[in-house]
């Protein structure tokens, strides 16, 4: 191969590993290799990556024949890569994660904690809470309890919970709390043990912006860390 072959091998090798990367990028942040023509990733070259443009690049290369096929196999590799694009939230990988996410609450009894087990999975649900989704859409992840709550109002809801947990348990603070225990408000049950464990981690994760950080530290008793078991268990948990 003469030089200039060789500097434009290079140069492809570099733009195809350039595109994985950001590709992956992409899959960490929403979940999957769905990504709209118009979509920008990460700033390269002090210009955002045209990631959606080069996605369409590839699925008309794959059409004409002419990707080779250790790319076919690498993009295919990739989690909810498509050749056909993607129908609006319409296809198969999207019912696919929503039944992910109903097998999650009847396994756990809530969505609390799904971050830690499956974060691409809570990635995918985020995005979903401001996507453009259908009438039956929405209704279908209504169903699924805490789905299409804001992290605000999980944060208000467990704040109230907490204090109102306390206000019941004379001598009792949020250092109390055990992973198990629940408090009612209304007709719902609040799994707070489950959401201390799960506040705790976005903090130790650095995922809370400190507006929120020194909410839940205004809670009598609390700590950022898992106390040492000072008191017997509270009533809720026995």
């Amino acid at each position: 191969m003469s030089g200039a072959g060789s500097e434009v091998g290079r140069t492809q090798a570099s733009a195809w590993s350039t595109f994985l990367e950001e590709l992956d990028w992409w899959i960490e942040e929403h979940g999957e290799a769905c990504v709209p023509q118009a979509a920008t990733s990460r700033v390269i070259d002090g210009v955002p990556y045209p990631l959606g443009q080069r996605v369409k690049n590839q699925r008309i290369r794959y059409r004409q024949g002419t990707l080779g096929g250790s790319r076919i196999h690498e993009l295919e590799s990739r989690a909810g890569w498509s050749w056909s694009g993607y129908a609006a939230r319409s296809s198969k990988i999207w019912e696919r994660h929503v039944s992910a996410l109903r097998e999650y609450v009847s396994e756990n009894g809530s969505l609390d904690g799904l971050e830690g087990i499956n974060p691409l999975l809570s990635r995918w649900l985020r995005t979903q809470r401001d996507a453009a989704l259908t009438s039956s859409q929405r209704r279908e992840l209504g169903r699924i309890p805490g789905a299409l709550e804001q992290r605000k109002v999980r944060l208000e809801e467990f704040i109230t919970a907490m204090r109102g947990w306390i206000a019941a348990e004379p001598g009792r603070c949020a250092g109390d709390v055990r992973f198990s225990t629940v408090f009612r408000i209304g007709r719902q049950m609040i799994p707070i043990g489950r959401r201390v464990a799960y506040w705790r981690s976005r903090y130790a994760a650095g995922q809370l912006d400190d507006a929120a950080a020194a909410a839940i530290a205004s809670l009598p008793g609390w700590e950022w860390t898992q106390p040492s078991e000072r008191h017997a268990p509270a009533a809720a948990d026995r």
